[in-house]
């Protein structure tokens, strides 16, 4: 991890091309265009801050093309974000809990496996017949469920859960909070009380995947809830029993998906998205969000609203209904009789309230 850098080797680790003339300078942190300080670089790839780039303090501005900057430098590249997020990689801050192997307060069952390198933090228990890869590190206050296996390289943050069968591959991280395995919502209704379904399947996450804080993803009632590599959900989601989610799937927070649903390939949820269950998402699709999908969406297709619709249509939609109130206004109840005549009529709504020739409420029909 380098925390100083000369600009001319910071161009150069990119595959860029470095136009200005502090080559020898060095490069101390990246920042935003904003806060950036003489000794950052920063980067610029969204129009919105344009007029940002005249005001900049960084010794170099990381972009696509030729900008004007205020900034002594300029490091150009064919992806601006793509450099960005590798110039974040080397500037990363160490996070590291600064506990190796496994800690005194830990609680390991006879019967768990660590591979070697891995790290087991203060006050977490490996339950009975665990198994840990190689390199895998498990943060504080963590329980991992008898049987769960997690691969190598993995990164289990503070106080998560992965309960008993759970399956994770390799280089997962799982942030703070997050429950794997939990019971599935199933209940058989009774006029004694609800009858709980037994949710005697697993979980199994892939390799490469990223599931953020405080998310929930529910046992299977049978088989497995399955998450597919290189999947990355922000916090706050949830997956039911036996959904299935195909590889490269993003999920932005609070996006929940009822059971049984099956995603397929690289599929993108925007925030606060709902999946009914039992249906399938095709390969591609795009969920907007706030969007509430209650029928299987075609691969490729862009949806959103609610009841999620092709999005051209959901906006022509949209559109109509934002001149409602002057299209009322100018209908008013002016109806043409056979004679030719004009006469005022009242408009009836829909709850069965004719509205007078005022605008008031007029007495509902009995």
């Amino acid at each position: 991890m380098a925390r100083r850098i000369s600009l001319a080797d910071l161009a150069a680790a990119l595959g860029g091309e470095l136009v200005g003339p502090g080559g020898d300078e060095a490069v101390e942190g990246v920042s935003s265009l904003q806060d950036a300080g003489p000794a950052e670089v920063c980067y610029y790839g969204n129009p919105l801050y344009r007029r940002q780039l005249s005001s900049t303090r960084a010794l170099a501005v990381i972009c696509s093309g030729d900008v004007e900057t205020s900034a002594p430098n300029r490091i150009r590249v064919s992806n601006a974000y793509d450099a960005f997020r590798r110039t974040l990689g080397l500037f990363a801050p160490d996070r590291s809990s600064g506990f190796d192997g496994v800690h005194p307060s830990a609680i390991v069952h006879p019967t768990a496996v660590v591979g070697a390198g891995s790290a087991i933090g203060p006050c977490t228990v490996l339950e009975q017949g665990v198994t840990i890869g190689e390199g895998t590190r498990i943060g504080s206050c963590c329980c991992i469920g008898r049987d769960a296996r997690l691969g190598s390289g993995c990164v289990i943050h503070s106080h998560a859960v992965v309960e008993a069968g759970t399956v994770i591959g390799d280089r997962t991280v799982i942030h703070s909070g997050t429950v794997l395995g939990a019971d599935g919502f199933g209940f058989v209704p009774d006029p004694a009380g609800h009858r709980k379904v037994p949710q005697n399947g697993i979980v199994v996450i892939g390799n490469d995947v990223e599931i953020g804080a405080n998310c929930t993803i529910d046992r299977a009632v049978t088989g497995a809830t399955t998450v597919g590599d290189h999947c990355k959900l922000d916090n706050l989601v949830h997956l039911a029993h036996n959904v299935t989610l195909g590889p490269g799937c993003l999920l932005a927070a609070q996006v929940g998906i009822a059971g049984s649903t099956r995603v397929g390939r690289g599929v993108v949820f925007g925030g606060q998205a709902g999946i009914g269950g039992h249906i399938e998402i095709g390969d591609g699709a795009t969920i907007a969000g706030q969007a509430g999908v209650t029928k299987s969406v075609p691969a490729g297709a862009v949806v959103s609203g609610y009841p999620a619709r092709l999005h051209a249509r959901a906006l022509r939609i949209d559109a109509a209904l934002s001149r409602l109130p002057e299209f009322m206004e100018s209908a008013s109840g002016i109806v043409g009789t056979p004679g030719g005549d004009a006469r005022e009529r009242p408009l009836r709504s829909p709850g069965g309230i004719d509205a007078g020739s005022d605008g008031s409420p007029a007495i509902p029909e009995t």
